[in-house]
């Protein structure tokens, strides 16, 4: 009986380890994608907000920002996939996607 409960911690680190790297770990598309694929509302209707940004004119210059309320609960920009990415995702060095709820899942 003393033999199993190593044998037990073993099987069950393994199914835990595989459920791990078999769960989707949420990424967040880039903008070539959500654009090359024309899936801004599904995007948004996912994520509850346009990870692209709303249209602000300004000096006859268009760009895309989102509202202060976000930028101060921390919703910022990623430079690399180019969206707004809400406050605990990060930009993966190892896959080169923006995670939400990075929690170094590669």
């Amino acid at each position: 009986m003393v033999c199993m409960v190593p044998l037990l911690c073993l099987v069950l680190a393994l199914i835990f380890l595989t459920l791990a790297c078999c769960a989707d770990p949420g990424i967040i598309p880039r903008r070539e994608v959500i654009l090359a694929t024309h899936s801004e509302k599904i995007v948004e209707e996912a994520l509850g907000y346009n990870p692209l940004g709303i249209p602000h004119t300004e000096g006859g210059e268009t760009e895309m920002t989102i509202p202060d309320e976000m930028k101060r609960e921390g919703y910022r920009w990623c430079r690399i996939c180019r969206i707004y990415r809400p406050p605990r995702a990060t930009h993966c060095p190892e896959c080169d996607n923006c995670v939400l709820h990075w929690d170094h899942h590669c």
